[in-house]
């Protein structure tokens, strides 16, 4: 499952649902102005995708915010 990309603090975010092992788990794509492209994650499992879309997305917001906690997620980088 993919998500409708929304846009937050002129960013783009859109997120990855998967399904393994009857648990969904999500990776979120963080688009800044200019192209740079970041993918966060995978995060923990949830049991709906729908849960695992919207912990990615919030997870993005407090990122944005400089909220994220100290110990953050995964990150891959390109652009």
């Amino acid at each position: 499952m993919d998500s409708t990309p929304i846009e937050y603090r002129g960013c783009e975010l859109s997120v990855i649902v998967r399904h393994l092992a009857g648990q969904f788990v999500a990776t979120l794509l963080v688009e800044r102005p200019g192209g740079v492209r970041r993918a966060i994650g995978p995060f923990r499992a949830f049991p709906t995708a729908l849960a695992a879309a919207s912990y990615a997305i919030e997870c993005g917001k407090a990122e944005l915010d400089g909220r994220l906690a100290a110990r953050g997620p995964q990150v891959a980088v390109s652009g």
